[in-house]
């Protein structure tokens, strides 16, 4: 059997609920992705904005400071890209991208980008993509490692405080799957 199965949250559609995942999104799991890479400092600028609110999620213009700070991140990223380009072995970064990242991590990520931005922000669309773009910047297996084991714990801090901030919301542990 796979130990590779991890819990994922189901939480009501609230103002509430979308803040404290916008929140983490953008605050706290792609901050600790930035930490393993050459963009880390963009993950502090991104820890020092201010909490989503509930406030945020109903008038998400206020979002635009979240949405600008993440966007530098995505700058950084590409500018490195860009200057390593001709350099980098594109086989060892898609190959270290398929596994920096847990699943869960990612599906959670992709389903708060599309619900954040039915409500007329990019903020956390554009955390997303951030959060795709990490893996490409992560220059050992040492830093692969670490940054899978922060994100893993952010996701888990996240599961911890929905259940104890009572959102109804429920956690499903899925079947493992056999390799």
């Amino acid at each position: 059997m796979s130990t590779r199965t991890m819990p994922v949250v189901i939480v009501p559609a609230t103002d509430a609920a979308a803040a404290a995942l916008a929140d983490w999104l953008i605050r706290d799991v792609l901050p600790a992705a930035l930490d393993g890479g050459v963009a880390n400092h963009a993950g502090a600028r991104l820890r020092a904005l201010p909490p989503v609110s509930r406030r945020h999620i109903r008038h998400p213009r206020k979002l635009r400071v979240h949405t600008r700070r993440v966007s530098e991140a995505i700058a950084a990223i590409e500018n490195h890209l860009q200057a390593v380009a001709g350099s980098v072995d594109a086989e060892r970064i898609f190959t270290r991208s398929a596994t920096v990242l847990p699943d869960p991590v990612l599906n959670a990520s992709a389903s708060i980008s599309g619900a954040v931005m039915d409500i007329g922000s990019s903020a956390a669309a554009l955390a997303n993509r951030a959060l795709l773009l990490v893996p490409a910047t992560i220059e050992s297996s040492e830093a692969a490692l670490s940054t899978r084991s922060r994100v893993t714990e952010s996701y888990y801090a996240l599961l911890a405080r929905l259940w104890h901030k009572d959102f109804d919301a429920s956690i499903v542990i899925p079947p493992q799957i056999e390799p």
